[in-house]
């Protein structure tokens, strides 16, 4: 039977310890293997929330695109564009002047009266200019003459079909009032386009509240004063018919 001696005993401890060191070493090596699974989880997790985080915007997308087609597809004509649709809403108050002059032309035609009335379209309107002369008021009268009567009859039967803002302005000469029934050409132009007036809203009917009245006296002239004929031109009566049912201030 052998005995160990102190020495063996003392190699077998040192050899012991070395081979307990050697796994400690190794365990603690395998702990990064936890961190790298920590991570991983993490990031998993990450791309599991932008993952679902994309689907909602997607969804919400979808939903605002199918919103957005919806309004066009019932706003919009198919094949229209917006320029094309303000185009078409610039368009529309034109088109209707337009249509408002030829029933003024037809009809004043109709009763002979067109030669005596002027129409053209305007930033301003539809302008039926009344020649305030001898056919319609005598010198420094504001009292309609026979043909002026039937002119101004004539064109509120057409006018008041529609739902048009109407104004009617009294325009006169550069020359000085001496005597008669008005002090000045301010009373004069406003006292013809108050005639036209009364006579458009009580004998013919038409809707007061689509009418105003002006008199610009003799500052506004159609053409300079430098002779009798565009004297004449400038004595007048405009009965402007406005695009808008609503008068701008």
């Amino acid at each position: 039977m052998t005995i160990p001696t102190k020495g063996a005993r003392s190699l077998g401890r040192a050899r012991g310890g070395r081979g307990g060191h050697q796994e400690h070493e190794e365990g603690n090596n395998e702990r990064w293997l936890l961190t790298y699974s920590d991570m991983i989880t993490l990031l998993l997790v990450l791309f599991i929330v932008l993952f679902a985080i994309s689907r909602i915007d997607q969804a919400k997308f979808r939903e605002f695109k199918q919103s957005v087609s919806h309004a066009v597809l019932t706003h919009t004509p198919q094949g229209t564009t917006k320029a094309h649709t303000e185009t078409n809403t610039k368009a529309q108050p034109v088109n209707q002047l337009a249509a408002i002059e030829a029933k003024l032309a037809q009809a004043l035609n109709s009763e002979g009266l067109l030669g005596d009335v002027t129409l053209s379209i305007n930033s301003s309107g539809l302008v039926e200019g009344l020649v305030a002369d001898s056919t319609f008021f005598t010198t420094n009268s504001a009292q309609l003459s026979a043909v002026g009567a039937q002119v101004v009859d004539t064109s509120a039967g057409v006018l008041k079909s529609y739902p048009n803002a109407i104004e009617v302005a009294g325009y006169t000469d550069d020359q000085p009032i001496t005597g008669g029934p008005y002090a000045n050409n301010w009373e004069l132009s406003a006292a013809r386009a108050t005639t036209v007036v009364i006579r458009m809203t009580g004998s013919d009917d038409l809707d007061p509240g689509q009418v105003v009245l002006l008199g610009y006296g003799q500052y506004h002239p159609l053409v300079p004063n430098t002779s009798p004929a565009a004297q004449a031109q400038n004595r007048r009566v405009n009965i402007v018919i406005s695009p808008t049912s609503k008068f701008v201030p």
